[in-house]
């Protein structure tokens, strides 16, 4: 799926833009104290021409800080709902 159709596909169907998705998370990571560089890693937004080394090193810290993320994921899905 294409950047553009995917958009307009969840604007058809009345789903939260796919924008607003990324840069919660991109928040989340920063306020659950994931290094800015090891959250942009994780979002894909690392450079084209990033060297091995440095792709490596990122990758090894992202394996380290995600877990962060997910349990906060596993703990909002346990979050009793809301009804009106």
């Amino acid at each position: 799926m294409e950047r553009n159709s995917s958009s307009s596909y969840f604007r058809k169907i009345r789903v939260i833009a796919p924008k607003y998705l990324r840069k919660f998370t991109f928040d989340k990571m920063i306020e659950l104290e994931i290094p800015e560089s090891v959250t942009d890693f994780i979002e894909g937004r690392v450079p084209k021409r990033i060297g091995t080394k440095h792709y490596l090193a990122l990758a090894r810290q992202s394996s380290k800080f995600y877990p962060r993320y997910a349990e906060y994921i596993d703990r909002l899905s346990e979050r009793p709902k809301v009804t009106k």
